[in-house]
């Protein structure tokens, strides 16, 4: 980390966003700010959750990013959990683009904030949320707007899984999984298109990852080339808690700062 950086007292609100989607569906997307109790702009970091997951699922990260001068949103992908606070499309009509979209639509809204520098907007997944974050940044319409990109176990390996698996609507971790999801993701190759994004990209992975195999990771740096930096945990799985999520909240940190 950068000890020049100041510490910040922080604060958390809820903020929504409504935008309309591809289908004409109006989405409300639902998530929290943690923000450092500051004037000024910011550099923004949006947060995208794994498979099943929700806004709640990064507070270490937020509340560190924070305390550090950041405004951190997390936000709950609508219709992709159980749980979740997001509205306006079924469980069932989910698929890998719908989450892109809704990422993208977060992205302009956070740009928007009048707390925000909208030049420094750096995005950040875990597993699933890991695998959106990449092929969003990759985007066309994107590209232009992200600075950096940071990644947990970035499950890149999901196309691959569901090309084994029965093309069915199905429960997967307790929850179900229609077959729009199933049949789009199929269809993907996301290493065609994550190289698209020219900047540079942090991945931070366990060594025993049981869901992501290594291979996948040995790709996605390849994708990414020389702007890619692989930090590796020794013993971590798919998910990092005590001394692994501390390693991995520094190298986040350290990471975006090294980008202001």
């Amino acid at each position: 980390m950068n000890d020049d950086r100041p510490t910040y007292a922080i604060s958390k609100q809820i903020h929504t966003l409504a935008y309309t989607d591809t289908r004409g569906q109006m989405i409300e997307l639902y998530g929290e700010i943690t923000a450092p109790d500051a004037g000024g702009k910011h550099p923004a970091v949006i947060l995208s959750h794994g498979f099943n997951g929700h806004f709640s699922d990064f507070p270490a990260e937020c509340e560190h990013l924070a305390s550090r001068g950041f405004l951190a949103f997390a936000f709950d992908f609508c219709g992709a959990q159980r749980g979740g606070r997001s509205v306006g499309r079924a469980a069932d009509e989910y698929t890998p683009y719908t989450m892109i979209e809704d990422l993208k639509a977060v992205v302009a809204d956070i740009k928007a904030l009048n707390s925000v520098d909208a030049s420094r907007i750096f995005l950040f997944g875990g597993s699933q949320g890991g695998f959106v974050t990449a092929m969003a940044a990759a985007a066309p319409d994107m590209r232009d707007d992200v600075a950096a990109v940071a990644m947990y176990f970035p499950a890149l390996n999901i196309p691959d899984d569901w090309r084994r698996a029965p093309a069915r609507h199905t429960p997967l971790m307790g929850y179900s999984i229609g077959e729009d999801y199933i049949s789009s993701i199929r269809a993907l190759d996301p290493f065609t298109v994550i190289g698209g994004f020219k900047k540079d990209v942090l991945i931070v992975y366990g060594d025993r990852d049981a869901l992501v195999a290594r291979k996948y990771i040995d790709r996605a740096v390849a994708a990414y080339g020389s702007r890619a930096e692989l930090k590796v945990l020794p013993g971590a799985g798919h998910g990092f808690s005590g001394p692994d999520l501390d390693r991995a909240v520094t190298s986040v940190l350290s990471f975006f700062e090294s980008h202001l």
